[in-house]
């Protein structure tokens, strides 16, 4: 019976992962998914393996603050080569890995000393939070479901060698460096680590951890010291509205992060790909109400919440791995994103799993407990009925913008891929309207992707000056390589060959495995040879 009810926990944690993806196995590869796996050379060649430590997501030299994350292209490698195009097992690889963390996230429960049921309906909770389907859905954003499994894993690893053999703490330090290399927010890890440390163990048992502690910090630093010396400061400027804002301005707008992560995943009624907003004075609700609300809450778990010790962990897991997206220190390219919460959910899962069951354990009548169990139940129904519906929304690029851009009406980049799509069914007007909206609400001095693709719709008018005013300003702001081949290729069919290749060259020597700009490149030197000219 036990074997057998065991059995149906595992299979319930599973199903819970899966059903609710299923209709998303077939959705088409949209957005980043288009420029990261589509049309990046690197992935589809096993030549080009090291490439993938010297590139960013996109294909392209690596830079100071670039998205670095050379184990999540390994997965579309192999996707690659396994699958083609076919978007079909790239879902499937991004819902195993949903499925699998969740079964993690139980086997750590467990060995934290947890009851099996509270283990088993925060696992469930985490599976279906709507607040992750992003992560799921999203194939670009398959980072994060790699980073918690190596996380959770790490930490499992990380308790085997304090309780069992120290052989486990040689993987769990592998697993740390696999974890960084998969995203810079796995640099929290460690710190996660002592928190348990803390907690959990006594002044005695805390001297087995602390060599491996000592060696987990030492992967830490030399980290940041090699990425320093190699690709510069981290710290960059970044196109946001959260990026225009000062300090203290950051600082009030973390309490507002906080309670927007913990309603999503509660009661996640709006969901959306962007979240553009700042508080700008500590006069703001969100300041002065939000925060004691904040410290309440805290109270109430600490309180509340037995065991305590795991209250406190967990909510130090939310809490750690959510600070590197508080735009405190380092400002992002969003105030928020739901896929940046995916690691720190477990957190918030187990507490709600405590707390649902806390209260269940002081209501006297039977009816209460089933009647809270039955809430419970229908709260789960609505995740999943909301997961179906947010990966309807991501099956097609048109429906998804024009949805999140009402939400959203901050949202360059929002503004912009509608615009995309709106080009691609030849509504020129709808389209250009989206480019020079996107423009509009783009902090500084615009949107680079907009500027090009604003000039793609005044070329085909014949407003030819206006066309290259439009590439040049998208190459003044952040070198975008489609830029330079279209102002290339409008240079090359306006016979300028001179100034095709002085652009195109440029391009080529940012862009080396830009096939597109080599193409045309070749075209503007054989055209320039054939007046009898040649630049040097």
């Amino acid at each position: 019976m036990k074997r057998c009810l065991g059995f149906l926990v595992l299979a319930s944690i599973v199903l819970a992962g899966v059903i609710p993806y299923i209709n998303s196995l077939n959705n088409p590869f949209i957005w980043d998914e288009e420029e990261i796996i589509v049309a990046n050379p690197i992935i589809k060649d096993w030549k080009l393996f090291p490439h993938l430590f010297t590139t960013d997501v996109f294909g392209v030299p690596v830079k100071s603050g670039g998205f670095f994350r050379p184990v999540c292209m390994f997965t579309f490698m192999l996707d690659y080569h396994i699958w083609g195009l076919n978007t079909f097992g790239y879902h499937l690889f991004s819902i195993v890995l949903h499925a699998l963390n969740a079964l993690l996230l139980y086997a750590l429960i467990l060995r934290l000393g947890l009851e099996r049921k509270i283990a088993w309906l925060a696992s469930l909770l985490f599976a279906l939070f709507p607040l992750n389907c992003e992560s799921v859905v999203f194939t670009t954003t398959r980072v994060e479901p790699i980073l918690g499994l190596l996380s959770l894993s790490c930490i499992i690893l990380f308790l085997k060698g304090l309780q069992k053999s120290k052989i486990h703490f040689l993987g769990s330090a592998a697993l740390l460096i696999l974890a960084i290399f998969t995203k810079e927010s796995a640099l929290a890890l460690p710190f996660l680590i002592l928190a348990y440390v803390f907690i959990f163990l006594k002044k005695g048992e805390r001297r087995k951890a602390v060599f491996p502690l000592l060696i987990f910090i030492g992967i830490v630093l030399l980290y940041c010291a090699l990425r320093f010396l190699f690709l510069g400061n981290p710290i960059h400027r970044t196109l946001s509205l959260i990026n225009e804002a000062g300090l203290l301005e950051r600082i009030y707008t973390f309490p507002r992060i906080l309670l927007t992560y913990i309603g999503l995943a509660l009661f996640p009624v709006v969901l959306k790909v962007e979240y553009h907003f700042v508080v700008h004075s500590a006069r703001d609700a969100y300041v002065w109400l939000g925060t004691p609300l904040l410290l309440l809450l805290a109270a109430v778990v600490y309180k509340f919440l037995k065991p305590r010790r795991h209250a406190l962990f967990f909510s130090s897991w939310f809490l750690i791995w959510i600070l590197p997206y508080s735009n405190v220190i380092v400002p992002l390219h969003a105030t928020l994103m739901e896929h940046w919460a995916y690691v720190a959910s477990p957190g918030l899962a187990v507490l709600m799993s405590m707390a649902i069951f806390g209260i269940m354990k002081r209501l006297a009548s039977v009816r209460l407990r089933r009647v809270v169990g039955i809430l419970v139940a229908f709260l789960m129904l609505f995740y999943v009925a909301r997961i179906i519906e947010r990966n309807r929304e991501w099956r097609d690029p048109l429906v998804l913008y024009k949805t999140d851009v009402e939400k959203e009406p901050d949202s360059f980049l929002l503004h912009c891929n509608l615009g995309v799509e709106y080009f691609r069914k030849g509504m020129m007007d709808e389209a250009k309207k989206e480019f020079i909206a996107s423009i509009e609400v783009a902090p500084g001095r615009g949107y680079d992707v907009a500027y090009n693709n604003l000039g793609v719709i005044y070329a085909r008018e014949g407003r030819i000056s206006e066309a290259i005013a439009c590439y040049k300003q998208s190459i003044a702001l952040n070198n975008y390589s489609l830029a330079y081949a279209n102002l290339g290729e409008l240079y090359n069919n306006l016979g300028m060959h001179k100034d095709a290749v002085l652009v195109l060259r440029e391009g080529v020597e940012l862009y080396p495995l830009n096939s597109q700009l080599k193409s045309q490149l070749d075209l503007a030197e054989e055209a320039f040879k054939e007046i009898g000219n040649v630049v040097k």
